[in-house]
C-alpha cells in the first residue's frame, strides 16, 4: 500500500549558503543586501505557495529489477544495477513541490522578473533534494523500527535519468507507484508536472554496496551534476 507524506517546510528549506552557491555565488563572498532581500523574498514566496507532499511504496528486488529495466534503453554496465541486487530492502518513491510554487516561477520568467524567478527556482529545486533526504532519513528510521536495518544500514536515492539508468524507466515507476495521487502526472517526453518533482528508488543495504568508481562509465562523461561525488564523500566519513 502506498503511504502518503506531507513534509515540513522547516525541514526542507534550504539554507543560504546552498541557493547562493546554486547562484553561482561561492562561499566567503560579500553578498550585497539586495541580493540578501531577494533570497529572503524567494523563501517566503516559497514558504507560502509550496505544498510538499510525497508517495512511497516498498516492493521486491525482482519487481524494482522490472521498472528498473523499463523500455530496454538502459546504459550498459551501470551501478544502479547492480546497487538495487545487493540491497536488502527497496521503496519506490515519488515527492513534488506543488503545482503553485512551479507556476509563480513561470509567471515572474514570463514578466521578466528573472532575478526573484531564478531564486525562486532555486529555492524550490533544492528544497526538493532536501526532501528527497528527508525519505531516506525516514526509510531508514521505518526499517529501524521493524528490526529491519543495522546501524551498517544506509538509505540512498536513485532516480531515472541519471547513472546510465534511462529515463523512460519513469513509465514503470509510474505504473507501480501512480504518483498522480499526489498531483505529479507524466507527459510522453517522460517529463514530469509539477516540475519540482522527484522519483525515484529508496535503496537500502550495507554503505560498500553505494560506492562505486565516478567517472568509469561512458554516462558520466554526460554528468554535470556528479553529485555522487558528494554522496560517496559522506558514506566514507
Amino acid at each position: 500500500m502506498n503511504r502518503i507524506m506531507q513534509f515540513n517546510l522547516t525541514d526542507i528549506m534550504p539554507e543560504q549558503e546552498a541557493v547562493l552557491r546554486n547562484q553561482g555565488i561561492p562561499e566567503g563572498t560579500y553578498i550585497q543586501n539586495r541580493i540578501c532581500t531577494l533570497l529572503a523574498k524567494a523563501r517566503d514566496v516559497f514558504a507560502a505557495s509550496a505544498q510538499p507532499v510525497g508517495t512511497l511504496l516498498e516492493l521486491s528486488i525482482k519487481e524494482c529489477e522490472t521498472i528498473f529495466n523499463g523500455e530496454g534503453k538502459n546504459a550498459k554496465d551501470i551501478p544502479v544495477e547492480r546497487i538495487l541486487t545487493q540491497a536488502d530492502n527497496l521503496a519506490l518513491f515519488a515527492l513534488t513541490m506543488g503545482s503553485e510554487v512551479s507556476e509563480i516561477i513561470g509567471e515572474l520568467f514570463k514578466d521578466n522578473e528573472f532575478a526573484l524567478g531564478s531564486m525562486l527556482d532555486a529555492v524550490a529545486s533544492l528544497a526538493a533534494d532536501k526532501a528527497v533526504e528527508v525519505y531516506e532519513t525516514y526509510y531508514f528510521d521505518d526499517l529501524s523500527k521493524r528490526d529491519l536495518a543495522t546501524p551498517e544500514t544506509c538509505v540512498l536515492s536513485y532516480s531515472p535519468g541519471y547513472c546510465g539508468w534511462h529515463i523512460s524507466g519513469q513509465k514503470q515507476l509510474f505504473h507501480y507507484l501512480e504518483p498522480e495521487k499526489i498531483g505529479i502526472s507524466l507527459n510522453d517526453s517522460f517529463l514530469m508536472t509539477p516540475l519540482k518533482s522527484v522519483t525515484g528508488l529508496l535503496v537500502a543495504g550495507k554503505k560498500e554496496i553505494h560506492l562505486f568508481n565516478e567517472g568509469a562509465y561512458d554516462f558520466c562523461n554526460l554528468c554535470k551534476d556528479r553529485t555522487c561525488q558528494e554522496r560517496m564523500q559522506r558514506l566514507l566519513t
